[in-house]
């Protein structure tokens, strides 16, 4: 520690003294305490613990007086001192940290200094323990500090994040208004954060026509470590959005909140699906990940309300198996509702940080609390479309995911009995055309491992549509061929040039006339 420093600090523990030699000894005001506290503020870190118990000795009845509402300055020194120290106590009952404690009453009442402080503490998970996170109350007070023009740089470029990432709004995804608002904070800002943000936004034309070309520029001449890593992920990945047919996009988010068509495929023991976890942008402009996945209801109980069920869920090869009670539809609520709480979600692990900024977070993982589900028809087949809430968690982050997140499903083979809110089981599946099953070895692939080029051989008994593409472990797009549509009879085959591909697992992905067939392969 500085001497400068190490004299200052024994300066302030010679005001703890209460005892005077001179004549008149003038007791500082609140104020003066917090301010002479405050003085320290930039190496509270390198203070002895024991001066940090005096400096709170010094503080506490000036922090305290009408619960940090008369010298919200006190309260703010005394939440850096608590900080300082880790310490907690117990408030009504509660264990509180009592850092959060104090900075979060000296937010309340409006101290600039502490607002800035406590809401980036919960924004970066600073404070030791887990706080619930007001993304509106965070927005309002970072709003207030722009506009009293304090730190209006990094205010700025935090209100722009929280924007374009629709954490201020209940919306499934972030609205046109959004992301012109966010842009707007992002070009008020010299944070080299908010540049950072604003080049993604001329990448995926938030706001802003895209310009790959302008992006890329943007973060080179931003000279920050996350902008050149950023930079470097983007220039060797293929970004565009996954295509998925207009139906699909359709019954799993336009049509969503819209749909109320009885469910009918969960039938009254086990019923397996097969298809695609999908997660579309913040803006739902397109589709991020198409990732196969599996899902198994097997029904334990019936009840009147709910049926207790146990759901294996499989993703990226690992199987997750979870019990819970799936909340029958009723006329509020036409979803099926099953909820896993935060102690016990689904955790979908070793997802691609498409976003890559810092070479330490290369995958995310996410912690899923619950699944809603609808049925629809897409393509004259019948789906269960589930929808994951938005209190999803990034664990990397420690941050709420609010991108609409949704599985789109088929059943294996007809269910063997079913539910109904408003139709008979009969009179609903005599108007529903069944899904055609297609046998886990309805095509070939050779050679498998794959070299510079590989062949999908597969065989057809009546006219189709073909597509075909191959996605990477993360599921990633990284090859495509034209939709091609053949006519019945004969062995059929796809070439498919994979020079381009590096070493690794992949999943060859098709759909004949609507219907996925998948098949993962390796590249040495």
């Amino acid at each position: 520690m500085k001497k400068l420093h190490v004299w200052g600090i024994l300066c302030l523990a010679f005001c703890f003294v209460h005892q005077s030699y001179a004549q008149e000894f003038i007791e500082p005001t609140c104020d003066q305490k917090a301010e002479t506290v405050l003085e320290y503020k930039s190496i509270m870190d390198e203070v002895p613990i024991e001066l940090i118990d005096e400096m709170i000795e010094y503080i506490t009845p000036c922090a305290e007086e009408s619960y940090g509402a008369a010298y919200p300055a006190a309260a703010y020194a005394k939440g850096l001192l608590h900080f300082r120290k880790g310490d907690y106590t117990f408030f009504y009952g509660r264990r509180i940290e009592l850092s959060y404690l104090h900075m979060a009453r000296a937010a309340i009442n409006g101290y600039p200094p502490a607002m800035f402080t406590h809401r980036l503490n919960l924004l970066t998970s600073a404070y030791r323990s887990n706080h619930y996170i007001d993304y509106n109350g965070i927005s309002r007070d970072f709003q207030k500090l722009v506009d009293q023009d304090y730190k209006k740089d990094i205010s700025n470029y935090v209100l722009g994040y929280l924007t374009l990432k629709n954490l201020t709004s209940n919306a499934d995804f972030t609205s046109s208004y959004l992301v012109n608002k966010a842009k707007t904070h992002f070009e008020n800002s010299n944070h080299p954060m908010a540049k950072h943000w604003l080049a993604i936004m001329h990448y995926y034309g938030y706001g802003v026509p895209k310009d790959k070309t302008k992006a890329l520029q943007m973060l080179s001449e931003n000279d920050i470590f996350n902008s050149r890593t950023l930079k470097q992920h983007l220039q060797n990945q293929d970004n565009d959005w996954i295509p998925i047919s207009a139906e699909e996009r359709f019954a799993s988010l336009d049509n969503y909140n819209t749909n109320y068509q009885p469910i009918t495929i969960i039938g009254n023991d086990r019923t397996t699906f097969q298809g695609h976890f999908i997660e579309y942008d913040w803006t739902a402009a397109g589709v991020k990940r198409r990732i196969p996945v599996t899902l198994t209801i097997i029904v334990q109980e019936e009840y009147e309300r709910y049926r207790d069920i146990i759901l294996e869920f499989t993703i990226n090869g690992e199987t997750i198996t979870k019990s819970g009670s799936l909340r029958k539809p009723s006329n509020t609520s036409p979803e099926l509702q099953i909820g896993f709480g935060q102690l016990t979600p689904i955790r979908v692990s070793t997802l691609e940080n498409q976003l890559l900024d810092h070479p330490d977070k290369t995958t995310l993982t996410y912690d899923i609390e619950g699944l809603s589900f609808k049925e629809a028809t897409i393509e004259g087949k019948a789906a269960l479309v589930v929808r994951i809430p938005r209190n999803t968690k990034i664990v990397e982050f420690k941050e709420d995911l609010h991108a609409p997140l949704r599985m789109v499903l088929y059943p294996e083979a007809p269910a063997t009995s079913a539910v109904a809110t408003d139709a008979t089981l009969d009179n609903v599946q005599a108007n529903r055309a069944e899904p055609q099953k297609i046998d886990k070895d309805f095509a070939t692939v050779s050679p498998n491992p794959i070299g510079n080029q590989f062949n999908i051989t597969y065989s057809l008994d009546q006219s189709a549509e073909v597509q075909a593409s191959v996605h990477d472990f993360f599921g990633q797009k990284r090859l495509s061929v034209p939709t091609q549509k053949y006519t019945a009879g004969g062995t059929q085959t796809i070439t498919i040039d994979s020079s381009s591909l590096p070493s690794g697992t992949y999943l060859i992905q098709m759909t004949i006339n609507g219907m996925p067939y998948s098949k993962t392969v390796i590249k040495e």
